[in-house]
């Protein structure tokens, strides 16, 4: 699922961005990213993720690489323990 989910992202970034490609180490802001595009890409990765937590800008500026958002999201759509039935 991480390479699915990783490869889905990657999309997102090199549409939003005007890219070609994106690496797993690529920086958004790097890649010339800033907070409208970020924005932006927010929006379109939660309505193709379905993931249920809002996410913030603050998200892309602490996970900036494409790997490290990834493994955010990827830990966001994990089940929580406190989801889990006694």
């Amino acid at each position: 699922m991480a390479d699915t989910l990783q490869t889905q992202v990657a999309a997102i970034w090199a549409r939003t961005l005007a890219v070609k490609a994106v690496a797993p180490d690529d920086n958004f802001f790097a890649l010339g990213g800033h907070s409208l595009l970020g924005v932006k890409l927010l929006a379109e990765i939660q309505a193709r993720t379905g993931i249920e937590e809002e996410l913030k800008l603050s998200d892309l500026l602490e996970f900036p690489t494409l790997e490290e958002f990834t493994g955010h999201l990827e830990s966001l759509m994990a089940p929580s323990e406190e989801s889990g039935s006694l």
